[in-house]
């Protein structure tokens, strides 16, 4: 992996950089340990399952690469991380998989909590992130039955979840909803596609906006979110998902897209001042998953 955290209470995954990291540590324990061969060995923190890395690379050239890198070790790291096999057996930063979706890690896992703490704080950018890429006005309505199928699913427990892809896990744990009424203000192409092949549907573009033809008339038309994949291009990680639309009782395709997790963005986001954001702070979102998930607690952001 080409990515690290200093601490297990960070969240923020940060590129491999020598300088940087050297900055960050002052070059002390426990990130920095000496090995057998009189020669210094660095540790992290791995920023998908919590457990210790370690970095290859910095002070003498690796066999294979001209570039750094960091691998899971299978031990616990004294002041730094406790190893725990299930996160990483189910860790996305050390193999390729998919996903089963009905896969939860344990109750016990400290990083379940800190999942559902990032989720309820943050709630509001979470729903920006997926309005961006889905296209679809997220309603405050909308909102609560995500909040409701998100935690009746356990989905902070999802063995696919980690703290840098939230919001697309928090979409990817809810079930199939309805776009009938909704405004898609962001998807010119799923309005062109409902257009065209879903009878009884009609679409207001001014208001950029699913409706009926016909009043008093039914149209089943839904979306959910599928295939969460993970894949390593050059030690980098990459995920994605697909929103599907599907129309009638044999569930037509109606329209896919792929949605891939840009984490830096949300990183951005999250650490960009209240008063340089794109949209304000919507503290009622905030409250409204605090109400139906239940926490609200600091979580610790690495800047």
């Amino acid at each position: 992996m080409d990515v690290y955290k200093l601490r297990t209470s960070d969240w923020a995954e940060k590129p491999l950089e020598r300088a940087r990291f050297e900055e960050e540590t002052k070059m002390q324990p426990p990130w920095y340990v000496n090995n057998d061969k009189m020669g210094k060995s660095c540790f992290a923190v791995c920023p998908g399952c919590d457990n210790p890395i370690q970095i290859i690379g910095f002070y003498q050239k690796a066999r294979h690469t001209d570039k750094p890198y960091a691998q899971h070790v299978p031990r616990s790291v004294s002041r730094l991380a406790t190893y725990r096999q299930e996160a990483f057996n189910f860790c996305p930063y050390a193999a390729p998989r998919r996903y089963d979706p009905e896969g939860r890690r344990s109750e016990t896992d400290p990083l379940g909590d800190k999942i559902l703490d990032l989720l309820v704080q943050h709630f509001d950018r979470v729903v920006f992130i997926l309005e961006e890429d889905t296209g679809i006005k997220i309603t405050t309505g909308l909102a609560e039955d995500m909040l409701h199928h998100y935690r009746s699913r356990a989905g902070h427990l999802y063995m696919g979840a980690t703290l840098q892809n939230v919001p697309w896990v928090f979409a990817y744990m809810t079930l199939s909803n309805s776009l009938m009424g909704r405004r898609i203000p962001g998807d010119d192409a799923l309005l062109e596609a409902i257009e065209k092949k879903v009878p009884g549907a009609v679409i207001n573009w001014e208001r950029k906006q699913v409706t009926w033809k016909a009043k008093g008339t039914f149209v089943e038309l839904n979306y959910c979110f599928i295939h969460h994949r993970t894949r390593h291009s050059d030690d980098t990680l990459k995920e994605s998902m697909s929103m599907v639309v599907s129309h009638g009782r044999d569930n037509t395709t109606v329209y896919r897209k792929n949605i891939t997790f840009d984490r830096v963005r949300f990183k951005r986001l999250i650490n960009t001042p209240e008063e340089r954001a794109r949209r304000p702070r919507q503290k009622e979102l905030v409250a409204l998953a605090e109400s139906i998930l239940g926490r609200r607690k600091t979580v610790g952001i690495t800047r």
